[in-house]
């Protein structure tokens, strides 16, 4: 199961899947004998499709994190901050408190509805901080000028950002976590098979040579741990 809304990690190029995760994916399927039949899933139904069964496993950018490690594991895969989207020309706004007196973008069911909220309790009456909350990419809000500034994935915000040079990246990555592969906790063989396949990417080189693919060395991650966010 993976949300295709994530571009350079999951996305479709045309009905077909393609992105990091999706090569990734394939490349441990493929060690362990079988072959992904991608299926395309709601960010926020991703959770509890993989906890029920209804899908074997998730690759959908999804973060780590101990509250969602009480429904589902996690074989870990990336490292990968938070980044703030905004228009050509703001500069660096100065992390989260830098949001205070914007609208801002988020994906639904994603941890930036969170991180929003908690930010939005903080600002002052005089700057306060609107959540504009999306189901696909928040950072077209930014370029369609409905927000001043949007939340998302490093790799994602990256790539947004270098594909239309009306927006920018508002300083360093916030808050990086890994990316976990998820699985349901009552299937502990599938999650030590993945971490297994895992270290054979890692080993042969294909998990570097990936990384290198699509641009995103610095969220090399090889531990393959299991629940390692926090």
């Amino acid at each position: 199961g993976t949300d295709p809304t994530f571009e350079p990690m999951t996305y479709l190029d045309g009905s077909t899947f393609a992105g990091l995760d999706i090569d990734l994916g394939n490349a441990m399927a493929e060690r362990l004998g079988f072959k992904v039949k991608w299926t395309k899933v709601a960010f926020g139904d991703i959770i509890p499709g993989v906890a029920d069964h209804k899908i074997d496993f998730s690759m959908t950018s999804m973060f780590d994190k101990a509250k969602r490690q009480e429904k589902i594991d996690f074989v870990d895969y990336l490292y990968v901050g938070a980044s703030i989207v905004v228009p050509k020309g703001t500069g660096d706004v100065g992390g989260l408190a830098g949001l205070c007196g914007r609208r801002v973008g988020v994906q639904a069911g994603t941890v930036y509805v969170d991180m929003t909220e908690r930010q939005r309790q903080q600002c002052p009456a005089g700057a306060p901080l609107t959540v504009v909350t999306v189901e696909g990419d928040p950072i077209a809000e930014v370029a369609a000028g409905r927000a001043g500034a949007a939340l998302n994935d490093y790799p994602i915000a990256v790539f947004d950002a270098e594909k239309n040079p009306a927006l920018e990246i508002s300083g360093r990555q916030l808050e990086a976590v890994p990316y976990g592969i998820g699985i349901a906790k009552d299937r502990k063989g599938l999650s030590k098979a993945f971490q297994a396949a895992f270290y054979l990417i890692v080993d042969d080189g294909t998990y570097d040579k990936l990384l290198a693919k699509w641009k995103l060395p610095e969220g090399s991650l090889k531990t393959g741990g299991l629940n390692g966010g926090v």
